[in-house]
C-alpha cells in the first residue's frame, strides 16, 4: 500500500500530539503523587516542622486576622493559633499551609491579647510556638448586650435587641415575682442570629406585683455579658365582653366608610370559632373591605385576637379531614388594618397594620392547635399601650375574604 506524503505528515502530527498528551498526563500524575505524599503519615517522622513567621494582624470584632508565612518544610499541613480564654478553655484555630492568614475569635473584651502561633506536619509533629500579640475590636456579644431592652406589655414583657453582625448568640432571661406571698422563679433562653423582638407571654400579674428581670447575652465561646438587671411592672387589661357589641347593616356608613356585605356577618362576634363548629363570615366584596363594629360603650383597646376559617378538607383528595383545614391558606384574611373612630372629627385613626405569617411547624395537628388559640397582637406592637377611647372599631381586610372571629382586649374608657 502506498502512503501519500500528505498522509505521512498527518500521521506524524498525530503521533506527536499523542506523545505530548501522554507526557503531560505523566507529569500531572507525578506531580499529584508528590503532592499526595505531603498528606501521607510517616510513623518514623518525629522531627517537628519549622516555626511560621508572623507578619502582621488586623483587628476583628472579638478577634483578629493573623497574617503569616508558613515554614518551608515540605510536609507542613497547617498553621494554627491557640489561646486560653478567661474561662480557662483553650481555643484553637487552623489554616491550611496554602493560606496566608487565619482568623482567631472568642475574646471577651477588646484590646491586646496574646496568641500562640505554630505549625503542624503530616505526622502530627508540632513546631515550637511563637507568642504573638493581637489587638481586637469590641466583641459582638458585648455590642449586642448594649442594645437589649425590656419593655412592659399586657400580661407579658417584650425583649428586643440589635444584632447587625448576625452572629449566633444566646439571650437568657431570668425573671421572678411574688404573688399571694409565694416567690416564683423562671428562666428561658432565646437563640438568635439577627435583630429581633421576642416576648414572654401569659404572665397574669397586676400593677402591684413587680417583676425582677435579669438578662444575659452569651456566645459559643462561653463569653457571658450582663445586659439588664432591672424591675418592671406589667400592664394589665382584660377581654372586652361582646354582649354589648353590634354590627351595622351591610352598606351602612360610619365615618365615611361603608359596612361590608357578606354572609353570616354576625358569626364574627358570637364568641364561637370555626374549629369544631362551622362558624365563619365570607365577604362578597373585593379587598380591601371593612367590617365595622359598635362596641356599645367607649373602650381603650390594647390587643386584638383573630381566628381564621378552619372548615375544609384535604384539597388533594377530599377523602378525609385535614387537621390543618384552611388555616393560613385559602381565602383567609392574612393581612389587615385596625382603626378606631374619632367621633368628634368623624375620621378613622389607624392603629395597626398586621400580617399573619404561617407558623414554623410541620404537622397539621400543630397548625390546628395554633389556629384554635388564634392570632393575638398588640394594637401598638412597638410601644405597648392603650388606644384612645373609642366606641367604633373598623377591621379592614387587605387580603382574603374569610374570617371566623374577632376578640378585643382593653378596658372601659377612663
Amino acid at each position: 500500500m502506498v502512503i501519500s506524503i500528505k498522509n505521512k505528515k498527518l500521521i506524524i502530527m498525530r503521533n506527536k500530539i499523542i506523545i505530548l498528551i501522554c507526557f503531560t498526563a505523566s507529569m500531572l500524575f507525578l506531580a499529584g503523587c508528590e503532592e499526595a505524599k505531603r498528606f501521607e503519615i510517616s510513623g518514623n517522622d518525629s522531627t517537628p516542622p519549622g516555626v511560621p513567621v508572623f507578619i502582621s494582624s488586623d483587628p476583628l470584632p472579638g478577634g483578629a486576622k493573623i497574617f503569616f508565612k508558613p515554614p518551608a518544610d515540605e510536609d507542613v499541613l497547617s498553621v494554627e493559633a491557640s489561646y486560653v480564654n478567661a474561662n480557662g478553655k483553650k481555643l484553637r484555630f487552623s489554616a491550611s499551609f496554602f493560606a496566608e492568614s487565619l482568623d482567631v475569635y472568642g475574646f471577651g473584651a477588646e484590646g491586646e491579647h496574646a496568641v500562640e502561633l505554630y505549625a503542624l506536619d503530616r505526622a502530627g509533629n508540632r513546631s515550637e510556638g511563637i507568642r504573638v500579640l493581637v489587638t481586637t475590636l469590641e466583641p459582638v456579644v458585648v455590642t449586642v448586650a448594649k442594645t437589649v431592652h425590656v419593655t412592659s406589655s399586657f400580661a407579658s414583657m417584650l425583649l428586643n435587641w440589635e444584632n447587625a453582625a448576625q452572629n449566633p448568640l444566646y439571650v437568657s432571661v431570668d425573671f421572678s415575682y411574688t404573688q399571694n406571698g409565694t416567690r416564683h422563679n423562671y428562666s428561658t433562653i432565646f437563640t438568635s442570629h439577627q435583630t429581633e423582638t421576642r416576648s414572654i407571654d401569659s404572665l397574669k400579674l397586676y400593677a402591684d406585683e413587680p417583676v425582677s428581670v435579669k438578662i444575659n447575652v452569651s456566645d459559643k465561646y462561653d463569653n457571658v455579658v450582663l445586659a439588664k438587671d432591672t424591675t418592671i411592672v406589667l400592664l394589665t387589661d382584660g377581654v372586652i365582653a361582646k354582649n354589648g357589641w353590634s354590627l351595622p347593616e351591610a352598606g351602612a356608613e360610619i365615618g365615611g366608610v361603608k359596612q361590608v356585605n357578606g354572609t353570616r356577618m354576625e358569626e364574627v362576634i358570637d364568641g364561637i370559632i370555626d374549629i369544631e363548629v362551622e362558624n365563619y363570615f365570607i365577604s362578597f366584596q373585593t379587598n380591601p373591605w371593612s367590617l365595622l363594629i359598635d362596641l356599645g360603650e367607649e373602650y381603650e383597646i390594647s390587643r386584638i385576637v383573630t381566628h381564621q376559617r378552619w372548615t375544609g378538607f384535604n384539597t388533594s383528595s377530599f377523602a378525609a379531614p385535614d387537621p390543618r383545614g384552611n388555616l393560613y391558606r385559602g381565602s383567609n384574611v392574612l393581612r389587615y388594618n385596625l382603626y378606631g373612630l374619632d367621633e368628634t372629627a368623624q375620621t378613622w385613626e389607624r392603629w395597626l397594620n398586621h400580617i399573619l405569617t404561617a407558623p414554623n411547624v410541620t404537622s397539621s395537628e400543630e397548625y390546628a392547635i395554633i389556629g384554635k388559640a388564634g392570632d393575638k397582637t398588640l394594637i401598638y406592637p412597638e410601644e405597648p399601650k392603650f388606644s384612645k377611647p373609642t366606641r367604633y372599631i373598623r377591621f379592614e381586610a387587605v387580603t382574603g375574604s374569610w374570617l371566623s372571629e374577632i376578640t378585643l382586649y382593653g378596658r372601659k374608657a377612663q
